[in-house]
């Protein structure tokens, strides 16, 4: 039978498969499908609410602010929850995450202490960011979530294992935890394997069929890749049992109007030019607000003690926090209290103010989602926005592929702090001139705090006691 199928971005289409199943040596699953694409009329957005997920999940969606979903979560979601084999085919920032974090959340069971699901992804950094987002959703069933990367010892990571129904981490890691018998997952029978292709890229190919010796053979396996090159193609096979196949574009964009820029910092640097970078939009814009995005709780912490040190009339939303918690900041922020929030995407998810006037990502979001998401933060209500990008080297070659799915081109400006100087130098400035001076965040004359008020002003503590209630010293934290 055909199969509806559409991309809010953009086409429309309707795909056929065939009835013939694929045979697992076939070079490439995707060659089953024939594909009849013609316009078809658009309906109603979906909402998460046609999808068979709990109660629980439903409520943690809506208090976090996702309604419609995807093209590839509206797709992948009902397959995920049925059991089948899934091949996705989607480019880096459609939604992945949700796409097979749901329907893990929804079939493992909060009562076993075993691990029943195992994430595989190439990077630390995106393992975190996967991990972190899962989590939000997670508590919502008493699900528990473990983060098993590299760059920690084992015996912390050890104590993390027990009780955690949903297990994400990095090859060399986890292959490293089950063969020192530390993690067991003879009854993870969901696997997922994300950005595929990278995997390849990197050499984390042998780690994964070594890996997947270790789950159970009756198993459900969801894999996801951007590209499908002919060695891809090949290996899908070792994992899949014919799969439903998701392919989708990523249908994305963000406004015109919006000066988007990107300066280039070392590591050493970006938190200088951050904090000198917020000094100059609060002076120089009074009714205007920043927000700072950050991929990871982590450095939405980091910074948080960065501004309160400077005395910044800023806060932080991490999607760790009570909602009681959450509510507080969400409001000073809301009511300008709060000037700066530094949040994580999934924190930040529901915040709708028109007085954002400047975004600025500290870390390059790992999907062209979480940017879009971020640019539509400002320039709302007709007013005008600037949105600046801290590009450290690690991360420039992942915001050229961001900027070259959304059809952006954007000048990277060099930023460089000369030892013993207060000013940020733009050594290249970027195409915008206006995102790029602000991003150099000189203090030029700006002197002290000036009127910006004390740590007692309004909704800028963390708890609700007296105005004299002041943050412990950094060292002791």
């Amino acid at each position: 039978m055909p199969t509806r199928d559409g991309d809010r971005g953009g086409s429309c289409f309707t795909t056929t498969r065939c009835d013939v199943r694929t045979p697992q040596g076939s070079p490439w699953y995707w060659e089953a499908l024939v594909a009849i694409r013609r316009p078809m009329p658009q309906g109603p957005r979906t909402t998460f609410k046609v999808f068979d997920l709990s109660d629980e999940i439903q409520s943690a969606l809506a208090e976090l602010g996702f309604e419609h979903p995807t093209p590839i979560q509206e797709k992948a979601i009902p397959l995920g929850l049925s059991g089948r084999d899934v091949l996705g085919k989607a480019q880096t920032g459609t939604g992945k995450t949700l796409a097979f974090g749901l329907p893990l959340i929804e079939r493992v069971d909060p009562t076993r202490i075993s691990a029943q699901a195992l994430v595989l992804l190439p990077t630390r950094e995106l393992a975190q960011q996967v991990a972190e987002h899962l989590e939000v959703v997670a508590a919502a069933r008493s699900v528990k979530v473990a983060l098993l990367v590299g760059g920690e010892k084992v015996r912390f990571q050890r104590a993390r294992i027990p009780g955690r129904q949903i297990v994400v981490g990095t090859p060399g890691r986890i292959l490293d935890l089950c063969r020192e018998s530390l993690l067991h997952l003879e009854w993870a029978e969901l696997l997922v394997l994300d950005e595929f292709d990278r995997m390849l890229d990197m050499g984390f190919i042998d780690d994964v069929k070594r890996i997947v010796d270790f789950l159970p053979t009756d198993r459900q396996t969801m894999l996801f890749s951007a590209t499908a090159p002919p060695e891809i193609r090949k290996l899908t096979s070792l994992f899949l049992t014919n799969p439903e196949v998701c392919e989708v574009a990523a249908g994305l964009k963000t406004a015109d109007k919006i000066d988007q820029t990107a300066l280039r910092v070392s590591p050493m640097d970006r938190t200088e030019v951050l904090l000198r970078m917020l000094e100059k939009d609060i002076k120089n814009d009074l009714d205007r607000t920043v927000l700072v995005f950050c991929n990871t709780r982590r450095m939405v912490g980091e910074l948080d003690r960065e501004l309160w040190g400077r005395e910044l009339p800023a806060a932080a939303l991490s999607g760790d926090f009570e909602q009681s918690r959450r509510f507080q900041v969400m409001d000073g922020f809301r009511e300008k209290r709060i000037r700066i929030l530094v949040a994580t995407d999934v924190a930040s998810r529901g915040l709708d103010v028109d007085h954002v006037g400047h975004v600025i990502n500290f870390d390059v979001p790992l999907e062209v989602e979480d940017y879009v998401h971020r640019v539509g933060r400002t320039a709302r209500a007709g007013r005008s926005g600037r949105v600046t990008t801290l590009v450290v080297p690690a991360q420039e070659r992942q915001f050229k592929r961001i900027l070259q799915t959304l059809g952006k081109d954007i000048r990277i400006g060099r930023v460089k702090l000369p030892g013993g100087s207060r000013r940020a130098v733009v050594m290249d400035e970027p195409r915008h001139g206006s995102g790029g001076r602000g991003g150099s965040g000189g203090r030029g004359g700006f002197g002290g705090r000036g009127g910006f008020g004390g740590r007692g002003t309004p909704g800028l503590r963390r708890d609700s006691g007296s105005s004299s209630d002041r943050r412990p010293p950094r060292r002791g934290r």
